[in-house]
């Protein structure tokens, strides 16, 4: 009995060390610069955050604060993408590893930063590309805070309560798609033609990956 146990607690130890260095890298930003962090988990002050941070000096992706925010970001949504799988989809396609959704959804990331780069190349605004980059980050890392500290009350607390897991999931996804969707209306409002690009991007790298998740289980 008493190696089943620590055979279970082994398994789970990673999950573990991926929860606390989410929570000591927030702990990090936190003391590193207190005012951003503060509004940047305040949500209902989101506006004041993009007032003051949605500046030059800030909105570099490669800025140490908001690259930490998008490992973050990525640990998260790796993490509710693999438990998803788990304990839904597992019956329905084998093993999967949580490398491989981090690797995956890593990749996916750099190549629509990628693409968001060329649709304001095209339009020559790379500043404005800058600011839509900080804040769709931005709005992620907000979620993926939240998210990680419901899922650790869901897997401390309630491992085997599937129904909290997917009210969880649907959540993020409601939450993402309403700030998403505030980013891309503010680009079609700084410029209406950039419409265009940004079908042919949502249609590539924000809908045809769902649809191939979709035909790979049906």
């Amino acid at each position: 009995m008493f190696q089943w146990t620590e055979k279970l607690q082994s398994q789970q130890d990673w999950i573990t060390i991926l929860i606390v260095l989410i929570f000591g890298l927030s702990m990090y930003l936190y003391n590193r610069n207190p005012h951003q962090f503060k509004l940047l988990v305040s949500f209902w002050k989101s506006k004041i955050y993009f007032n003051i941070y949605d500046k030059e000096k800030y909105a570099n992706p490669l800025h140490l604060f908001n690259l930490i925010l998008t490992f973050i970001t990525l640990i998260t949504f790796s993490l509710l993408s693999y438990f998803f799988y788990k304990k839904i989809l597992f019956s329905l396609l084998g093993g999967i590893s949580f490398l491989s959704f981090f690797s995956v959804i890593s990749v996916m990331v750099v190549l629509r930063f990628g693409i968001l780069k060329l649709i304001f190349q095209l339009s020559n605004h790379l500043e404005f590309y800058k600011q839509t980059v900080f804040r769709s980050i931005s709005f992620y890392a907000m979620i993926s805070l939240y998210a990680i500290f419901i899922f650790s009350v869901y897997h401390y607390g309630f491992p085997n309560n599937t129904n909290l897991l997917l009210i969880l999931i649907l959540m993020v996804l409601c939450f993402v798609f309403l700030t998403q969707l505030t980013v891309y209306l503010r680009i079609i409002r700084f410029n209406p033609i950039r419409i265009v690009y940004l079908i042919l991007y949502l249609c590539t790298f924000k809908i045809a990956p769902w649809l191939w998740l979709y035909k790979s289980i049906y």
